[in-house]
């Protein structure tokens, strides 16, 4: 590889050897030859630490084993005319070393808005937004004893009489008490300035 990381010079055997071929049998029978090329950066960091890595290797090996048409090769025709006039073509099947170039890459960013609403997204599949609401709505907003009220039943100590009117002993075990308020829970700017 040469001294430009991005934009090497490659000779065709230090490619090979890379990729653990032997030139004299890849020459004599055609192969297909892949340099990969992977980038992996992290932008939050400097330009400098963003460098591609090159991996070779032989993408043809199936056939390799194949008794067919092993190796890479490719068939073609020329076409001519003799001074008789009669056509005549000749097929030539040539043996070839092909170079795929594939380019991968993966490269992030932190950045605090997609962060947040992924973990939003995350606490609420789970229900711990219900739970967070909860806590809010019956600890710190001015309307909290009215959303208790109704969120919660109340059950008292007294005796059951379970032969008045003629209902169920949990719905005789509730305390009946009234809330008023005058407060409708909303947060207002204008009552702290």
């Amino acid at each position: 590889m040469g001294p430009d990381i991005y934009c090497p010079i490659f000779k065709v055997g230090d490619i090979l050897n890379y990729a653990q071929q032997n030139f004299t049998e890849l020459a004599a029978k055609g192969g297909v030859i892949g340099i990969k090329i992977n980038w992996m950066c992290d932008l939050d960091k400097s330009d400098d630490y963003c460098n591609p890595s090159y991996s070779f290797t032989r993408l043809d090996a199936m056939s390799q084993k194949s008794t067919v048409s092993p190796g890479y090769n490719f068939r073609f025709a020329k076409y001519y005319k003799m001074e008789n006039g009669t056509d005549y073509r000749t097929l030539i099947k040539a043996y070839a070393i092909r170079f795929d170039v594939i380019v991968n890459g993966n490269a992030g960013k932190f950045n605090m808005i997609p962060t947040l609403i992924n973990m939003v997204a995350a606490f609420t599949s789970v229900g711990v937004g219900t739970v967070l609401c909860d806590i809010i709505l019956l600890n710190f907003l001015k309307g909290a004893e009215q959303y208790k009220a109704k969120k919660f039943e109340e059950v008292s100590d007294d005796p059951l009489d379970s032969h008045s009117n003629g209902l169920y002993r949990s719905q005789l075990s509730l305390r009946q008490t009234t809330f008023k308020s005058s407060d409708s829970g909303a947060f207002s700017i204008e009552h702290y300035s």
